[in-house]
């Protein structure tokens, strides 16, 4: 068992999260893919993880990657967005496992399509 420090993630730092193909209708990111699972809505810190490795994660539980894309935020704007906490908790698997902790409504999920850009585009479902 490995066990990473927790550390305080800069503001100037990114987040990376998996979209799988179906949060995709007519061009456009569903905004229910901004959702809390377990607690937080689950993101890579880009200080251990890259969009590719974010997106290939998948493989170990027999998924495919391709049918993911991948979100990039960066830490301050999320820290903007009203009642949303940035929670690094690594993993024994994965040190860039961060959380994005409360309440994912309507009014959080509108600022984080404004702050959200691809690192991987899912072709041919996304315009852009």
């Amino acid at each position: 068992m490995v066990d990473f420090e927790v550390e305080e993630i800069p503001d100037e730092d990114s987040l990376y999260m998996r979209v799988h193909k179906n949060w995709i209708r007519d061009g456009e990111l569903n905004p229910g893919t901004f959702r809390n699972n377990l607690g937080g809505m689950s993101t890579d810190w880009s200080k251990y993880s890259g969009p590719e490795q974010t997106r290939n994660r998948v493989i170990a539980y027999d998924k495919d990657p391709d049918n993911y894309g991948v979100l990039g935020m960066n830490v301050g704007d999320v820290r903007k967005i009203p009642d949303q906490a940035v929670v690094h908790k690594p993993l024994d698997d994965n040190r860039s496992h961060t959380d994005i902790e409360g309440v994912k409504e309507t009014k959080q999920r509108v600022l984080y399509l404004e702050i959200v850009n691809w690192e991987i585009t899912l072709p041919n479902l996304i315009q852009e």
